[in-house]
């Protein structure tokens, strides 16, 4: 029989404590102690694996992907060289948790985002996003190329792997589930904070306190871009072109990044001009956003 906790989740006592062994494991992680950091990351998510047995609140679902997604990451053996086939390896299994959120209802498809409502509109403006966030990663991080050469085989492999396996895992996780449910506990403001500051944590392994920040930060942008469009293929598109700027375009040719923000985002101006489409208005109660016309009504 699953209870609701009404006098522990009122003043957030609940989410104050997972929320700091979350952070906890990752500062582990930070400070190069892998095997305590696992093991906070263990007792967590056993620790969320009965609350959400006996607890009636889905945000021990929405805790629970990133101590796994975590693990999962660190106990998956590579028996090669880190590539970009690495990552399908890596992200890959989080599908399954996430087939059973979806499958099970716990967040409901407009809430996860399932849809391809407005995404041929907002998908210059994911791109625009998504290539700036990369030149700001860039300088954080000063990665190298991530494929073996520039031809159209190994563009394509970087891209769809990019935006199908690290956008679509990363951002159902921090922004449909995770931010959703921040949300109806803390409010708008609140549970977007909140959700890009654990995005950020979730870095850790970088060893970057930069990169903490500037993820952070990225997180914010992605959780606005959320608001707007309500919409996870348009999140992951413009998360994946995040990684595809900081991996391909900035170490391979950083004079045409420019081009790459100004373009696309040119051509969500002229759209959204034409087409007579004005951003959605945010309910800063929820969170949630309704479209309004250039009226305002």
């Amino acid at each position: 029989m699953r209870v609701k906790v009404k006098d522990v989740s009122k003043h957030s006592l609940d989410l104050i404590l997972l929320t700091g062994l979350i952070v906890l494991a990752e500062s582990l992680l930070y400070a190069g102690n892998m095997k305590a950091s696992m093991a906070v990351h263990a007792f967590t998510l056993t620790l969320l694996i009965l609350s959400a047995i006996y607890l009636d609140d889905r945000m021990y679902i929405a805790l629970m992907l990133l101590p796994l997604f975590r693990l999962l990451n660190v106990a998956m053996p590579i028996f090669f060289q880190l590539t970009i086939y690495s990552y399908s390896l890596v992200y890959a299994p989080m599908f399954i948790p996430m087939y059973f959120i979806v499958k099970e209802r716990i967040f409901s498809r407009s809430e996860i985002g399932i849809t391809a409502k407005d995404f041929w509109f907002y998908l210059p403006l994911a791109i625009a996003i998504g290539f700036a966030l990369g030149w700001g990663e860039y300088y954080v991080l000063r990665p190298g190329v991530l494929i073996p050469d520039f031809g159209l085989k190994s563009i394509l492999v970087l891209s769809l792997t990019m935006i199908l396996f690290v956008g679509v895992v990363e951002e159902f996780i921090f922004r449909s589930v995770l931010q959703t449910s921040m949300e109806d506990r803390l409010r708008s403001i609140a549970g977007l904070l909140s959700a890009s500051i654990i995005f950020g944590f979730m870095h850790s392994g970088y060893h970057l306190p930069q990169e903490i920040l500037f993820v952070s930060f990225a997180g914010m942008i992605f959780g606005l871009l959320f608001w707007l469009t309500r919409s996870l293929p348009v999140i992951s598109v413009a998360h994946g072109f995040t990684n595809i700027s900081l991996f391909l375009i900035l170490p391979a040719y950083p004079g045409m990044i420019i081009l790459f923000i100004a373009i696309p985002g040119l051509l969500f101006l002229i759209y959204a001009s034409l087409s007579k489409r004005m951003p959605r208005k945010l309910d800063p109660r929820n969170g949630r956003t309704q479209e309004i016309d250039r009226d305002g009504e």
